[in-house]
């Protein structure tokens, strides 16, 4: 047997697909939702160890808000309940004094090396010099949470209601009013004050006479706020208001925040991380959904950022947010100007990274897409570098995983996992100085077989078409419907992805199927068809394109199938994947229905059969005038045999009959009408 075969459209299969894929991680981006202890991610997409955090100092008191350095080496560390002033010096840490307030809100250490201090319940501006501490100035009403030097003089942010003050030689006086319960959080850029508001959450810019709003955050309290080198601004905001966390049966207010409700805008968001640039434009950086981000500082190419609940220093390189370190506490509070100081609460702590480099970076899960061969992990490194790795198939890394290997040189070596459809890898860097940049790590899918998602046989005749087949080409008849059907005479050449605009030719039937491969390999299809209770015959062998119109006139007429067999050969010639799957029959006809017409009395009574269809339409015309529409006598075309009467009309005439199946064929009839 043999079939003559039209190629309606297909889709064109690309060159071969290499067996091995590579993970590169080297920008930033590439590195997001990693974690690490000690490890600087660099904004060129490098690895750099740090000097590890340790504690330097460890308090009793259950809250700490405030910290300063002198730039000689002097930390100063504010604490509440009770609110005490330490100094840690290379001799040790040591008590400065206690001051009558609930907590210190502030440390700042003026030009002159005096310290000062401010507090939030009752409001009050200390200061500390030459080994004494004393009182310079108190607020009767509100509180006093942040202070800056700006234009020579400290300012101190002040709620409620919010207000920024100014310290003179009368005492606290007024320099503007806040559009807001309490003014936050301060930094001075040198030619504005920048302001950080809770209640409403804004960002103030203030130039010494005239106050405006940088932005309103959907958040409630903006509780940090830090100056980048460029004049831009990183800030931290979250759902809260530092006179909600109070301690239980004093009825003071603390800098404790709550996080009792969502924003209104973010909804299911807590806490995110803005920066204001120096022309005043907004963008945010990162956005927390349970962690709550108290704190943020410059850490000299990224923004660095302290979370609680659990305390976590972050960075965020080119809007990338990665994990520097974490810390054995609840929430960091405050970080210094370099971030090299962290202090913290629950417990109240001071750690300073100090000593050789050294840090672990643990990479984000790397998803191969199937289960997949591990194979060589390269980087770029310099100094102490070692990796190790492990794999499961599931996202979530659990017990089903495998250990960690053992650690290996960075430069050059193997994953030496069990297959897995997922990797991480950890390295481990210095002690010493050590980078690493342009990791890449070598896998390659386990090979699986295709799918075959969909098979469909249209109706008979229909063929698909990108464009309008040239004039010249065109078989056609003189009326231009289902009978009068035309295609192309040659294959369509050129491919496309999806169907083209629909046209008929009689005899043809055209398959189509959509089909898949999980590695993403190429495909190629086989094409075989088969009548009911027969073989397989190939129809179409190695073909790329996923439709074909089969010239079924060569067949006999019966029930027929398709059987499609898709081969991802291309891209794995060794041992190449296959599968199939089967079209529902249909019917292949190319013989017209048998037409027979009869007079009885007053009426022509004509009688269509087909074997294998249903009649699809009728007509009549009487001396080749134009055809009109027969209408059966049970008033619906919609099996193989119809009978249709029709009136016989006065004088001689010729009556043609016309009867088309649903496969296109027809057949004619012409009988002589007389009175």
């Amino acid at each position: 047997m043999t079939a003559r075969i039209f190629l309606a459209l297909g889709v064109a299969v690309p060159a071969l697909a290499a067996p091995t894929r590579f993970f590169t991680l080297d920008t930033p981006n590439t590195l997001a939702g990693s974690r690490a202890t000690g490890v600087v991610v660099r904004p060129d997409g490098g690895l750099e160890a740090l000097p590890p955090l340790t504690p330097l100092a460890v308090f009793n008191e259950p809250l700490a808000q405030a910290m300063a350095e002198d730039g000689k080496g002097n930390i100063y560390v504010g604490t509440g309940h009770p609110a005490r002033i330490y100094l840690i010096s290379e001799k040790g840490t040591s008590l400065l004094g206690e001051l009558s307030a609930d907590q210190i809100t502030s440390l700042l250490v003026a030009p002159d090396g005096a310290v000062y201090a401010t507090t939030a319940l009752p409001a009050s501006v200390v200061r500390f010099r030459q080994g004494k501490l004393e009182t310079v100035a108190t607020l009767a009403q509100g509180n006093l949470w942040d202070s800056a030097f700006f234009a020579g003089k400290l300012v101190v942010a002040a709620g409620n209601p919010g207000r920024l003050l100014v310290l003179t030689e009368k005492g606290l006086e007024l320099l503007a009013e806040i559009p807001d319960r309490h003014a936050r959080c301060l930094v001075s850029t040198g030619k504005k004050l920048i302001v950080g508001t809770s209640g409403k959450g804004l960002i103030l810019s203030y130039d010494g006479t005239r106050l405006g709003v940088l932005h309103d955050s959907a958040f409630t309290e903006i509780s940090s706020v830090t100056a980048l080198p460029n004049g831009a601004v990183a800030a931290t905001a979250l759902t809260g208001d530092p006179t909600m966390g109070q301690k239980p049966g004093e009825g003071q207010p603390s800098v404790t925040v709550t996080t009792s409700a969502p924003s209104p805008d973010t909804g299911r968001f807590t806490s995110e991380v803005l920066l204001v640039t120096p022309q005043g434009a907004v963008t945010t950086l990162a956005r927390f959904e349970k962690e709550l981000a108290f704190t943020v500082a410059w850490g000299g190419a990224q923004v660095l950022v302290g979370t609680g609940l659990e305390g976590r220093l972050l960075q965020i390189v080119e809007g990338v947010t990665v994990q520097l370190d974490t810390v054995d506490a609840g929430q960091i509070v405050k970080l210094s100007t370099s971030g090299n100081l962290v202090l913290t609460q629950e417990p109240v702590k001071v750690l300073r990274r100090g000593g050789a480099p050294q840090g672990t970076f643990t990479s984000a899960v790397l998803d191969a897409g199937q289960p997949a061969r591990w194979g060589r992990f390269l980087a770029t490194v310099s100094g102490p570098c070692r990796a190790s790795f492990r794999s499961g198939n599931s996202q979530e890394v659990n017990e089903t995983w495998s250990a960690w290997s053992s650690p290996e040189p960075c430069s050059d070596t193997l994953a030496k996992v069990p297959l897995g459809r997922f990797l991480q890898f950890k390295l481990e860097l210095g002690p010493g100085l050590a980078s690493v940049s342009r990791v890449q790590v070598a896998y390659r899918q386990l090979n699986v077989p295709p799918q075959i998602k969909e098979v469909k046989v249209f109706p008979p005749g229909e063929v698909y078409l990108k464009s309008p087949p040239p004039s010249e080409r065109i078989v056609e008849v003189s009326h231009p419907d289902l009978a009068g059907i035309f295609t192309t005479l040659e294959d369509e050449k050129e491919t496309q992805t999806q169907l083209g605009k629909k046209y008929y030719r009689v005899g043809y039937q055209t398959v189509a199927w959509k089909a898949e491969d999980a590695n993403g390999d190429p495909l190629l299809f086989d094409v075989e068809i088969q009548r009911q209770g027969g073989d397989w015959w190939p129809v179409r062998q190695k073909l790329e394109s996923v439709q074909l119109a089969v010239d079924t006139q060569a067949l006999a007429d019966g029930l027929y199938r398709f059987r499609i067999t898709a081969s991802d050969a291309p891209g794995n010639p060794e041992a190449p994947e296959v599968s199939t799957a089967v079209s529902s029959w249909f019917v292949v006809d190319n013989t017209p229905p048998s037409l027979s017409v009869r007079r009885e009395g007053d009426f022509w009574v004509i009688v269509a059969s087909d074997e294998l269809s249903p009649i699809a339409f009728a007509e009549y015309n009487r001396d080749a005038q134009r055809w009109l529409p027969l209408a059966p006598e049970d008033g619906l075309l919609d099996s193989p045999r119809e009978v249709f009467r029709l009136p016989v009309i006065k004088g001689k005439h010729v009556l043609s009959i016309r009867v088309v199946d649903d496969h296109h064929n027809r057949r004619v009839v012409a009988v002589e009408e007389q009175p």
